[in-house]
């Protein structure tokens, strides 16, 4: 039996534990990342992030994020605020930027204002090709026609823009939505209503995970979806989750990264026995 140190942290209630494998690494198995998870026989968490050493010189850690389910994700913002608070607590001799690589890109993150972390998200795709092409035009639920528009970044989203989201089962409508196949493995599910000119209200359904209280990269793809969709030109907008309030950042130059910006938390740390 093996015991090892954790961190368990959050971003706006999307909570995390974190296994720091930079000097010994351990490969955890699908069952024990499911054990792990688990808010009743476990430490519990939305996702398991581990930092892994790189062998790239410019890159300050590998950034593995694994599901609740024990499925491995490309992209996590809210995580990528936590990992990047503890390196630069940890490791950072006083950095003011890093690198880090995912299962699906490069990331760059930064020390913010008021203690916040800034984190460059990249440049959503639309039309990615986990997503199956023309298969759907709108989704049908309860006799009710939602349409949805497709963004990428790092991990595929669905966004769906409509009222009354409170009334909506999201569990639900997440996964009779992704019975239908229209992604390969999968999506993310944001739906969203509007509450003022650059403030949105949004509930999230992160594959493998199931609800969220926020999700960072989802807050993105909302903006995204809200820029490119549409057609809503704004540099700045709030997300509003049930954890609290997102902000994304896209300038009005279509080539540039989205940025996700705000603050992450320490819950406490400890040992875990496996």
């Amino acid at each position: 039996m093996k015991t090892l140190d954790f961190i368990k942290m959050h971003s706006l209630g999307n909570d995390f534990v974190i296994f720091d494998q930079l000097k010994k690494s351990f490969k955890f198995s699908k069952s024990q990342i499911k054990k792990i998870s688990d808010r009743n026989f476990g430490i519990g968490c939305d996702q398991i992030l581990i930092l892994k050493k790189s062998n790239k010189k410019d890159i300050s850690f590998e950034y593995k994020i694994y599901n609740k389910d024990g499925s491995e994700s490309g992209q996590c913002g809210n995580g990528a605020k936590c990992v990047a608070k503890y390196y630069f607590d940890h490791y950072g001799n006083n950095k003011k930027e890093i690198k880090i690589e995912t299962k699906t890109r490069t990331m760059f993150l930064r020390h913010g204002k008021n203690k916040n972390i800034e984190v460059d998200m990249g440049l959503p795709k639309f039309n990615s090709s986990e997503f199956i092409k023309g298969k759907y035009a709108n989704f049908l639920y309860n006799r009710k026609k939602y349409s949805f528009n497709e963004v990428f970044i790092g991990n595929p989203h669905a966004v769906f823009f409509t009222k009354n989201i409170k009334h909506i089962d999201l569990e639900d409508f997440a996964n009779k939505f992704n019975k239908k196949g229209i992604f390969k493995k999968g999506v993310n599910i944001s739906i969203v209503e509007n509450m003022s000119k650059n403030n949105w209200h949004a509930r999230i359904y992160e594959r493998g995970s199931g609800e969220t209280m926020a999700c960072g990269s989802a807050a993105c793809a909302i903006a995204a979806s809200l820029k490119f969709h549409k057609k809503v030109v704004s540099s700045s907008n709030y997300v509003h989750m049930q954890g609290g309030k997102a902000h994304v950042k896209w300038s009005k130059n279509a080539s540039d990264s989205v940025h996700l910006i705000g603050s992450a938390e320490y819950v406490y740390f400890g040992q875990y026995k496996i």
